[in-house]
């Protein structure tokens, strides 16, 4: 179960501690994220990275189908910014 954060600052932590991850790739992510996703940033909310799945809130069910139709679009463009590729999978978290 994730938690909401009221900082950046605390989201790194949690990130750091649940799964272990370097924090300047969740820095990475947090600063591309609005970039990359335009429009659509405003219906999606990251809510946690593990094992490489990126877990991402939709707004909707609207948001939560389109997040599925160009999730292949969504990991090419994050990925590009890291050294190898770290994001393996996007799914749609209902909390």
């Amino acid at each position: 179960m994730f938690k909401k954060w009221t900082t950046g600052e605390a989201l790194v932590r949690s990130f750091k501690f649940r799964a272990g991850i370097q924090s300047d790739k969740i820095s990475i992510l947090n600063a591309v994220w609005d970039k990359e996703m335009g429009a659509f940033a405003r219906h999606w909310a990251l809510t946690g990275v593990k094992r490489g799945v990126l877990y991402v809130k939709p707004s909707s069910s609207a948001a939560a189908q389109e997040l599925q139709l160009r999730s292949g679009e969504v990991l090419r463009g994050l990925n590009k910014y890291f050294n190898k590729a770290w994001i393996k999978a996007i799914k749609a978290s209902l909390k």
